[in-house]
């Protein structure tokens, strides 16, 4: 038996036994293969088949549909054609693909394969809305004045991720001539994708419900009680105990120039770099927020650090200092730049670290949600 024959064999062993159905035709439609599973499906025999015409097998419905598809079927698969086909009993609907190829038609595809396409399908669907729903919740621009700026980095290590950050003025109603503070707050939540990022706009709904239900114009804001009432709201929905948010609220009061803080479980802690170049690391950093723990262990204190001229203020997650390149860190290389740039105001210092975070990644993958939020207080706050 030659080698062109046993090849033969092999390939209808192989259409034989797999679940696609298959078929092959002429462009007239005349049928010149079909493998078992597209047999079985249909009710015919090998010899039923043999040299008929597709079109024949077709319901009146589609007949004109499948008749067009043969005359114009390209190398390229076509998408998936619901298809009506006269079975030894009664009608059988099936999935299939056609293309083109050495003047032959061929059809192939299941009822799963379809099934799956449909799924992914939907499933891109509604990661892409996802993606969309996600980009709102960040703020578009970051609160400006004369006394206080802010400006961010956000780099999703995927299409969807589990980072988020706001920044906002507190609205004091009739009292908001009196006074002028800001919430800052970084979360980064496990994982990546559309459960993590899901989690993270809860993150940010919650904190923002606190203002609506809980907050009085004028009260010295606490970012302990705003971190208790989140954890309230947190195990209230049942999170799964898998999940993890570690999260830090700030809170800058320009009336007592203090800046207050409470930090459940992220550990890359937020760096202050004052006038003189001294750096300092804020830490005291509860347990990341989780439902696997007792409420009992959910400790967490308000730390308060005083406000003061042209000091500067980075929060970030652990994906900026913890992106490799080889073998070296991007951290110890950032705490070298802080320095350097905190004299330019937060818009340029995001320019110069983006810029010199490209150079350091090169090609490669970025690992990691990256956030970082820059508050620089302004000279004229000492007013």
């Amino acid at each position: 038996m030659d080698k062109r024959v046993k090849t033969t064999e092999i390939y209808e062993t192989i259409t034989a036994i797999i679940d696609e159905h298959v078929l092959v035709c002429g462009r007239e439609g005349k049928i010149l293969f079909s493998n078992r599973a597209l047999r079985d499906s249909l009710g015919y025999t090998d010899s039923e088949l043999e040299d008929i015409n597709l079109l024949n097998l077709i319901a009146d419905i589609h007949r004109n549909r499948v008749k067009s598809i043969l005359e114009t079927a390209t190398s390229q698969p076509s998408s998936w054609e619901e298809l009506l086909f006269y079975g030894r009993q009664d009608m059988v609907r099936l999935h299939v693909k056609l293309f083109e190829k050495g003047n032959l038609i061929y059809l192939f595809g299941n009822e799963k394969s379809a099934e799956y396409d449909r799924i992914k399908k939907k499933l891109d669907t509604e990661i892409t809305n996802a993606v969309k729903i996600h980009k709102r919740s960040l703020p578009v621009s970051l609160p400006q004045s004369e006394r206080i700026s802010f400006a961010s980095l956000y780099i999703p290590a995927e299409e969807l991720g589990g980072d988020l950050f706001d920044v906002f003025k507190v609205d004091n109603g009739l009292l908001d001539d009196y006074f002028e503070q800001y919430v800052c707050f970084v979360a980064d939540v496990s994982g990546h994708g559309l459960d993590s990022a899901m989690l993270a706009i809860f993150v940010k709904d919650t904190i923002r419900s606190y203002f609506r239900l809980k907050h009085i114009p004028g009260q010295v804001l606490s970012p302990k009680e705003i971190m208790l009432f989140f954890i309230e709201q947190y195990r209230k929905e049942g999170y799964p105990e898998e999940y993890l948010v570690c999260l830090i609220i700030a809170v800058f009061d320009l009336k007592t120039k203090e800046l207050t803080y409470c930090n459940a479980g992220l550990h890359i802690s937020p760096l202050l770099v004052t006038q003189e170049e001294r750096m300092t690391e804020l830490g005291k950093a509860g347990f990341p927020i989780t439902t696997a723990l007792s409420a009992d262990l959910f400790e967490y204190e308000d730390t308060t650090y005083p406000l003061l001229p042209t000091l500067t203020l980075f929060f970030m997650s652990d994906g900026l200092p913890e992106q490799r390149s080889g073998n070296e860190f991007y951290g110890e290389r950032l705490k070298k730049l802080f320095p350097e740039i905190h004299r330019l105001n937060p818009s340029e210092m995001i320019h110069r670290i983006e810029a010199d975070f490209t150079d350091f990644v090169g090609c490669e993958k970025v690992r990691d949600d990256i956030t970082l939020v820059v508050a620089k207080l302004l000279a004229a706050s000492t007013k």
